[in-house]
């Protein structure tokens, strides 16, 4: 079988010349499927009603508006959160999760089949790294969701893999977010969460769309964070601390510092104190994650009033901070737990 175009990997001028070059077709048309694309989040050529059959023939025989099949769909109980299995042409798979929360629909994007960074208490570690995710791949996983839950409000890079280890693919995904004539999102609903990959965080300050930065710290110890996050081996947390700073001057964006709390291990007043310190030298918020337990890892989440006191600690300091409901946990889709897996058979939706 020959290759076939992603006109997702195109923008639209393109697109446009593509139609030109490829069908001898005029711009009008490649308008045309782009309305129908981005628009109405229809990508299959024989549904766009306005074209020839024989334009729509010969699309899809030279093109695709996206490479991924929906193989599994499970739903929280409340309704409210949904888990997305995608599988791509080489048999790889990735899960995106959508939560909707009092009119918003946020959609959780994964960058790479599986990941390299290894973090300890995360389920997608156990997968190790497959590959990159193409920017196409990453879009119709946005354009999915939109046609089955409803319009976007916010995307954050936070799924399977380390967005800045794939950054060019997703700048590319994120030009395609951010460009009115695609999805037409502001930079501010965009976030991208990373271990603290330096040369990444510095790509990202340099593409010059001032999207959202958010640094899974989890420890505001070196040591301890080396335990739970090895990346810290190859670049610091301190490091990481520096280009986080380099990224809100240079674009004026508030960097958020994630904090997942696993029971007994990182929820001391000292550990509170020394990220509240972190959080004030970057004007940074702070948003606490309580565990998420997957029975094949030896954490535990906090208690109740461990959280509570962790999050008087940060606040006496005089920091902003937020807990994240932990949204989908019963389906598998929360912080930590997306293994790109189907269900069980008989599993319950």
């Amino acid at each position: 079988m020959h290759h076939l175009s992603d006109l997702l990997e195109l923008t639209p001028d393109n697109v446009i010349q593509w139609f030109e070059e490829q069908l001898g077709e005029k711009a009008y048309r490649a308008r045309q499927v782009l309305e129908w694309v981005y628009g109405k989040g229809e990508t299959r050529f024989d549904h766009m009603t306005n074209l020839s059959q024989g334009l729509r023939a010969r699309l899809a025989e030279l093109a695709c508006a996206g490479r991924a099949t929906i193989r599994d769909v499970s739903h929280s109980k409340d309704g409210n959160t949904a888990k997305f299995l995608f599988e791509f042409e080489d048999g790889s798979a990735v899960e995106t999760v959508s939560m909707r929360d009092h009119g918003r629909h946020t959609v959780c994007v994964s960058s790479q089949v599986g990941c390299a960074m290894g973090c300890a208490f995360c389920a997608t570690a156990g997968l190790g790294f497959v590959r990159n995710l193409s920017a196409g791949e990453m879009i119709i996983q946005v354009l999915t969701l939109r046609r089955e839950i409803g319009p976007v409000n916010n995307v954050v890079f936070m799924g399977m893999g380390e967005p800045l280890l794939n950054v060019a693919n997703v700048l590319g995904a994120i030009d395609a977010l951010t460009d009115p004539k695609r999805l037409g999102l502001g930079a501010r609903r965009i976030t991208v969460s990373t271990c603290g990959i330096p040369d990444g965080i510095d790509a990202l300050a340099e593409a010059g769309a001032p999207v959202r930065l958010a640094l899974s710290v989890n420890s505001p110890f070196e040591d301890q964070r080396t335990e739970l996050m090895p990346i810290t081996r190859k670049h610091s947390l301190a490091e990481a601390l520096d280009r986080c700073e380099a990224y809100t001057a240079a674009t004026g964006r508030r960097v958020t510092l994630e904090y997942v709390l696993l029971g007994g291990l990182n929820t001391t007043r000292r550990a509170a104190v020394e990220l509240a310190r972190m959080a004030k030298r970057l004007h940074a918020n702070i948003n606490l994650i309580e565990y998420n337990p997957n029975p094949a890892l030896p954490f535990i989440p906090p208690r109740s009033e461990e959280t509570r006191h962790f999050r008087r600690n940060l606040e006496g300091k005089g920091v902003e901070v937020a807990i994240r409901y932990r949204r989908g946990r019963e389906i598998a889709a929360g912080c930590g737990q997306l293994a790109g897996k189907p269900r069980a058979e008989g599993a319950a939706e």
